[in-house]
């Protein structure tokens, strides 16, 4: 499997898989903020064919490109159960594996950010979406945020995770595509943080509202 990553300027990270032997392809977290010419040009050069769009999470800080690209390409949407919008082709809780032409994907359940993260465990790479990020990890206090399911996550499923694994995050303002669990385990302050100081500190943890929040949940839940 091939990894392409997209950055946009605020930030924020999708990832185009892709199963080389069969050309079908899944994309994670795609957003109005990459053109979607640009995910489709990048489909047409590798003459690949979207399969699947996995949303990790209702995402708050950006408006969701998933309900038109699957018009433009035919592919079934993947989100939690839980997830509100209604545009869900295939609703997961964890433990699923899909099949992309010879690469199975593996649905983590995440919760901690939401109540509805999940991540994408593929050929020694996680897509952890906001519930892991390089140096941190995302908040907990909207979107039926837990600090403590977040700890959770971070320790009983990232945490056991090999060391060499890739860690493709939804997010990342240095310019980052990718970290490695060895590395979050050994230099994350969050992930260093003993159970009851991490929940105090998340749920202590109140930044301002993202940009475009109001506009994001309103259309991402749709």
């Amino acid at each position: 499997m091939t990894i392409y990553p997209f950055h946009s300027s605020r930030g924020c990270l999708s990832y185009l898989l892709l199963d080389e032997a069969t050309k079908e392809a899944a994309l994670v977290d795609p957003s109005e903020e990459i053109a979607q010419e640009d995910y489709l040009n990048a489909l047409k050069e590798r003459g690949a064919s979207l399969h699947y769009i996995v949303e990790t999470h209702t995402h708050a800080d950006h408006v969701s490109l998933a309900p038109a690209l699957k018009v433009a390409t035919g592919a079934q949407v993947v989100r939690h159960a839980l997830a509100p919008s209604k545009l869900n082709d295939m609703p997961v809780q964890g433990g699923e594996r899909i099949t992309l032409g010879s690469t199975e994907l593996r649905i983590l359940a995440t919760p901690g950010h939401t109540n509805e993260s999940i991540s994408l465990l593929v050929d020694g790479a996680v897509f952890a979406g906001d519930a892991l990020l390089i140096g941190g990890t995302g908040r907990t206090d909207f979107q039926l945020g837990d600090s403590e399911a977040l700890y959770t996550s971070l320790h009983e499923v990232f945490g056991m995770l090999p060391d060499t694994t890739s860690v493709f995050p939804a997010h990342d303002y240095k310019g980052r595509t990718h970290s490695t669990i060895g590395d979050e385990r050994l230099h994350n302050p969050r992930f260093l943080l003993p159970k009851e100081d991490f929940i105090e500190a998340l749920n202590a943890h109140h930044p301002p509202e993202p940009e475009l929040f109001t506009e994001a949940i309103e259309k991402n839940s749709i």
